[in-house]
């Protein structure tokens, strides 16, 4: 299929959220439908917001909107100006203990993805800052280090997508986004113009190791990141096949829920060991799955399921680096060969919170 671009409109921008289970944010804004970089382990077009616009997206020329994720994009040209109607009127605010009352963009497209949707994104930034709101940006792209000199603010943190610093297995996953050294500079970049930063180490192919978290850590850390979120790859719907259909063989070995799973607490345990040689475990935070329960102990899921990160909203005072920070002359790659595993019995394994 060949690109399908457009423009579409919303009743309203801003859209309470689920993801503070995540402690992400309570609120969402998405600067358009659909997504150029079409990452193929991508959840967002098995959700409802695509699903249930089939009828909607044949009409725009979009047959089969899950297995064509990446071929389409539609821009809500216009939203800030409705972001700024919506605010001027909003008398109430919703904050909770996870969500923190932030604002997320985007959980559904990457904000900055090119410059039509960065341009937008500026636009709604601007809007949320001058009504105080907070806002969290999760982006793949590079283009975000434009917008610095608005970003550089305490209602803002910056976070990009890590799950590997291999740029030839994310040109297979992730075929169309920036490469992971490519954001990895973008990050270096705004630690020493004084961004508040995080990042998603989210998701990792099951090739990851024990050795390959530390290493990746190791880089993420110089950066300095408020908080380090991290899941694995979910290969269990059309993600899995748009996967397999990239060559991506080791999808094989976790596309059914005992294999997902294993792999699942096998990573877990290695990330966590991993930030614990390294010295940053108390800025790891785990995004789990409900669907764990039965293989992991229940107080695991609990202690993370709606957890507030260790971010410092209010007190944040970091500022632009007087000296710069050089850039290492390569990015370490990751092991790609796929883990020997021991065998997996259910309910075996067990996680306890720390």
């Amino acid at each position: 299929m060949e690109t399908v671009r457009g423009t579409e409109t919303v009743a309203s921008p801003l859209q309470e959220s689920a993801l503070r289970k995540k402690g992400l944010c309570d609120y969402v804004i998405n600067v358009a439908s659909g997504c150029l970089h079409g990452c193929t382990f991508c959840y967002v077009p098995s959700t409802p917001v695509i699903r249930t616009r089939q009828a909607q997206l044949a009409q725009k020329g979009v047959d089969n909107p899950q297995m064509d994720w990446g071929k389409y994009l539609f821009v809500r040209e216009g939203i800030a100006e409705q972001l700024e109607e919506t605010l001027s009127r909003k008398r109430t605010w919703k904050t909770t203990e996870s969500g923190q009352g932030v604002v997320m963009l985007c959980s559904g497209t990457d904000p900055y993805q090119n410059h039509q949707t960065a341009t937008i994104t500026r636009q709604v930034v601007k809007v949320l800052l001058k009504y105080d709101k907070r806002v969290r940006i999760l982006t793949r792209s590079p283009l975000w280090t434009n917008d610095i000199d608005i970003l550089r603010s305490r209602n803002v943190t910056v976070g990009m997508s890590l799950p590997m610093l291999d740029d030839e297995l994310s040109r297979k996953i992730e075929p169309a986004a920036p490469l992971p050294s490519d954001r990895y500079k973008a990050m270096m970049k705004g630690y020493k113009a004084g961004i508040k930063l995080y990042a998603a180490i989210a998701p990792t192919p099951p090739t990851m190791q024990l050795q390959d978290f530390q290493n990746l850590l190791q880089q993420v850390m110089k950066f300095e990141p408020e908080v380090i979120f991290w899941e694995p790859i979910n290969a269990r719907g059309t993600n899995g096949k748009r996967m397999l259909e990239a060559g991506l063989d080791f999808v094989r070995s976790i596309t059914n829920r005992e294999s997902w799973a294993e792999n699942f607490i096998q990573q877990w345990q290695d990330i966590e060991q991993a930030a614990k040689n390294i010295g940053c475990k108390d800025l790891l935070h785990i995004w789990v799955d409900p669907e764990l329960r039965g293989f992991v102990d229940d107080a695991s899921l609990d202690y993370w399921l709606f957890r507030k990160t260790v971010e410092d909203w209010d007190n944040y005072t970091r500022k632009p680096q007087s000296s710069g920070v050089k850039l290492p002359q390569s990015v370490a790659s990751q092991d790609q060969a796929i883990r020997k595993r021991n065998t997996f019995k259910k309910g075996s394994e067990k996680l306890v919170a720390f």
